[in-house]
């Protein structure tokens, strides 16, 4: 802080001055003058520089960054409120959909096999690598083309 002493001009004319050669008499002051501000804080000096910007500056800044400050709030707001919509949606719609959809591709999986497996099976009773028929004469005799096992609703 400063310490501020009234000095009469009788006592300003009695000092003296010799010379600025003089290690004495110096236009800075010592650092042991400033032992009390090691005491102050960063938030003390930030406060105090407040007198040096004008009220109607500070009024205005304060008001901006009331303002940005309450739409920031708002919009953070609005961001959390959504996306807990999307995801309870998500989970209550999409998530059921989505397994529908992957029993149903693992129903048509099992029906390929089956299918390949019953004409693996069919090659092999017929005991003709082309998978026909004999007659009795030894001739191959042509199938009717069998009817694939179509899943309900195709």
């Amino acid at each position: 802080m400063v310490k501020l002493e009234e000095v009469s001009a009788e006592q300003f004319e009695e000092v003296d001055v010799t010379s600025e050669s003089d290690n004495d008499y110096s236009d800075f002051s010592d650092d042991d003058d400033y032992e009390d501000d090691e005491d102050e804080s960063v938030l003390d000096r930030l406060v105090a520089l407040k007198d040096i910007i004008p009220l109607k500056h500070r009024t205005k800044i304060s008001n901006s960054v009331s303002s940005l400050t309450s739409w920031g709030k708002t919009g953070i707001t609005f961001v959390g409120k959504s996306a807990w919509v999307i995801t309870t949606s998500m989970f209550l719609l999409v998530l059921p959909l989505a397994l529908e959809i992957e029993k149903e591709q693992a129903l048509v999986a099992y029906e390929k096999e089956a299918m390949q497996q019953q004409g693996t099976q069919q090659m092999l009773n017929s005991g003709n690598p082309y998978g026909q028929a004999l007659l009795p004469g030894g001739q191959p005799q042509q199938q009717q083309q069998q009817q694939q096992v179509k899943a309900p609703g195709f």
